[in-house]
């Protein structure tokens, strides 16, 4: 079980780390709709960077995740971080889930009985 773990682990700093390397060269404010390839999947997300941003230092990443049935349009019409990020500084990550066809509409980072795919790690 620890070697699952570890692995899960491994594949998801990796994905942060080819993330925060893609937010360093090309950096640009307010809201940027981006997609990543992961585990044979091509995952959405939208990112907002701060106004103040300029790419020279690190700042805090938060990832917002959407609820079951949700998607990145909706959630940040009602979780709008982006005044906050402005004014503490930090990138705020919003991921696309993808629906999870074993119960109609939610996504596959509610537990429940489980998928084909894993959200988690990305």
């Amino acid at each position: 079980m620890k070697h699952n773990f570890r692995i899960i682990t491994t594949k998801g700093l990796i994905s942060v780390l080819i993330f925060i390397t893609t937010i360093h060269v090309s950096f640009a404010q307010g809201y940027i709709g981006e997609t990543i390839e992961y585990d044979g999947l091509t995952r959405e997300y939208s990112i907002y960077v701060p106004e103040s941003y300029d790419g020279t230092t690190s700042i805090p990443l938060l990832f917002n995740f959407h609820g079951g049935g949700g998607n990145i349009a909706f959630h940040i019409a009602i979780a709008d971080m982006s005044p906050i990020a402005d004014t503490a500084n930090f990138i705020v990550v919003y991921p696309q889930a993808r629906p999870d066809p074993s119960d109609g509409n939610s996504f596959n980072w509610i537990p429940k009985v489980p998928g084909t795919f894993d959200d988690v790690p990305f």
